[in-house]
């Protein structure tokens, strides 16, 4: 495998589809034939109906012509009806002559007009196949750039530190183990895989690497862990925090100290001298403090270390301790399937693989999860994961583990210098809190709605300008009013005036010394009649009418901002078993959608 692999410089945990850009030109609009325009032939017919129009006019206008030369001729002098001939003549040929030039001018111009057309379908028929010719052209330089694109490039992410997986099915942690595995093994770095999902999800890595003959060692627990002693190489001390740890983590309900647990562990294990500690000698062990055995039924157990177990607690203290062992005693006896005589040694191992057995029931597998990753940790801890070339550490199944425990888990490989992959099921509990964590994170297939939505949320929103408003409207507005107005009118007026007049003055004078009646004045009398009589007729008439007709149509578009997910949730929940997004804080184009498949490899 390294030598197939040892080409490759990157890390490749994927590929992203990003063809090359093809930069082909667009090809034209097909050409249309140009038709000359008969714009002579049209100013010839227009000539024509012109004199064709006033035919009459120039036929009386000739015979006025006719009579006036023969006029001139007789009466005045034959030569001076040469003017008058002459312009008979124009006319006469105005009216006869010149339409059938014209006619005969039009049709010289039309066969000339036909053929200028015959030439221009020729040449339209040719630019026609021109045009077809480098159609086809441009496609197949279209189509051979197009296929020599690439399309699938590596991707993967940019740091060096953790990575968490989160969703997705085994189909794609299959491909996905896979993917990554080659590639960090490819640079020279030996991986080291604790498959807790009973799965076997890195069954395909373990073929591709035993297939290229690279050093590997797989271990399925517990079908094949009677060959495997756990615990081999293991302190006692170290021997009772892993069965209390993992205890502890298996049952989280129990309020008894872990240290107290891991305490009796550690002095259970030291009484056992003759062997090599296994979960097999620790059952038998547990039995013996409990009073179950007797030294006839001590199977693999020393005398000595029978007696020395028989000793280690008086009856008080074990009446006090007895629900506590028997607890312990009963999450050795789960345990006790895995004993041998194997060390987990990982000295010049490209690959390790530790998976449990889909076999096994629930309950024992909770156990053997919290006792493998404990039994992981410790060893990194003692620098047993250490050596040449870069180290990296893949859990898959890590929901069944606490938060606090991967963190810690996490902190050991940051100061040991190993890499770690977390691979979750479900974005939910401790992989909730642990979000965010890792220096990258991958998101494969999200089926749950809140799941796909608290990772949509992670990876961010943007603001994006959205159409909010269309709006559309169309009118037609008719309108039609007439109005008609009659007036009439007749007017009479009559005037009679009759008048009497009498007028009478007289005067009386009386003098100083007497007086003498004297009597003058003046009367008149007269009589004066008048009579007048007036009368008219007026009439008005007024009709008016208005149409008015009018069509109005409008289109708008309003666009608002708005701030959206950058991945939407659906994305997410329909991607495909192989598909991931990639959000890489180090990547500047992150996030990124990539594709695990390794048929994709091909292309």
């Amino acid at each position: 495998m390294a030598e197939r692999l040892a080409t490759r410089e990157t890390e490749q945990w994927g590929w992203e589809y990003r063809g090359r850009e093809v930069v082909v030109v667009e090809q034209g609009e097909p050409p249309v034939p140009a038709v000359p325009p008969p714009s002579s032939l049209a100013t010839l017919e227009r000539k024509r109906a012109s004199v064709t129009r006033v035919s009459t006019a120039l036929v009386w206008a000739t015979a006025a012509g006719v009579v006036v030369t023969v006029v001139v001729g007789i009466v005045v002098q034959p030569l001076v009806a040469l003017v008058p001939a002459v312009l008979t003549a124009g006319l006469a040929w105005w009216r006869w002559g010149r339409p059938e030039l014209l006619r005969r001018s039009a049709v010289a111009e039309h066969q000339r007009w036909l053929a200028e057309c015959i030439d221009t379908m020729s040449g339209f028929e040719q630019d026609v196949q021109a045009w077809e010719q480098q159609l086809n052209a441009r496609e197949q330089s279209k189509a051979a750039a197009v296929a020599s694109a690439r399309l699938w490039v590596p991707v993967g992410p940019a740091t060096k530190e953790r990575v968490d997986l989160y969703g997705g099915t085994p189909a794609g942690w299959r491909a996905a183990v896979l993917a990554m595995g080659s590639s960090l093994m490819s640079a020279g770095g030996r991986l080291t895989v604790l498959d807790l999902t009973q799965d076997s999800v890195a069954e395909p890595l373990h073929r591709l690497a035993a297939e290229h003959g690279a050093p590997i060692r797989a271990s399925l627990v517990p079908d094949e862990g009677k060959s495997l002693n756990l615990l081999a190489d293991l302190s006692t001390e170290e021997i009772g925090v892993v069965v209390a740890e993992g205890l502890r983590a298996a049952e989280p309900e129990q309020s008894e100290s872990r240290g107290v647990d891991a305490t009796l562990v550690q002095q259970v294990a030291e009484c056992l001298t003759d062997g090599p500690i296994t979960f097999a000698r620790l059952q038998l062990a547990f039995q013996v403090l409990q009073r179950q055995l007797t030294p006839e039924q001590r199977g693999e157990l020393s005398r000595a270390e029978y007696a020395t177990l028989a000793d280690l607690l008086s009856e008080s203290a074990r009446r006090s301790a007895e629900p506590r062992l028997f607890r312990l005693a009963a999450g050795v006896k789960r345990l006790a399937s895995v004993s041998g005589d194997t060390v987990m040694d990982d000295a010049d191992i490209s690959l390790r693989v530790v998976q449990l057995s889909h076999r096994e029931s629930e309950l024992t597998a909770s156990l053997l999860r919290q006792v493998l990753f404990q039994i992981t940790m410790v060893r990194i801890q003692r620098g047993q994961l250490s050596g040449r070339g870069e180290r990296i550490v893949l859990i898959a199944g890590a929901d069944a583990l606490a938060r606090p425990e991967l963190e810690r888990f996490d902190s050991i490989c940051r100061r040991n210098g190993l890499r770690l992959v977390l691979l979750f099921a479900h974005l939910r509990d401790s992989a909730v809190e642990l979000l965010g964590g890792g220096d990258a994170v991958l998101f494969m297939r999200l089926g749950n709605a809140k799941e796909a939505e608290q990772a949509a949320t992670f990876i961010g929103r943007q603001h994006r300008l959205v159409a909010s408003q269309f709006t559309y409207s169309h009118g037609t507005n008719t309108s039609t009013s007439s109005s008609d107005s009659t007036t009439r009118g007749n007017s009479a007026s009559t005037s009679d005036s009759v008048g009497v007049q009498t007028s009478d003055s007289r005067q009386a004078t009386f003098g100083l010394l007497f007086s003498r009646r004297h009597r003058s004045g003046s009367k008149s009398s007269g009589e004066q009649y008048s009579s007048s009589t007036t009368g008219g007729t007026s009439w008005s008439e007024s009709t008016s009418s208005s149409v008015s007709d009018g069509t109005t149509e409008s289109t708008s578009i309003g666009y608002q901002r708005t701030y959206e997910y950058s991945v939407e949730p659906t994305v997410l929940q329909g991607l495909s078993p192989t598909a991931f997004v990639m959000v890489d804080p180090l990547d500047p184009a992150s996030p990124r959608l990539g594709d695990c498949d390794p048929r994709l490899g091909a292309l």
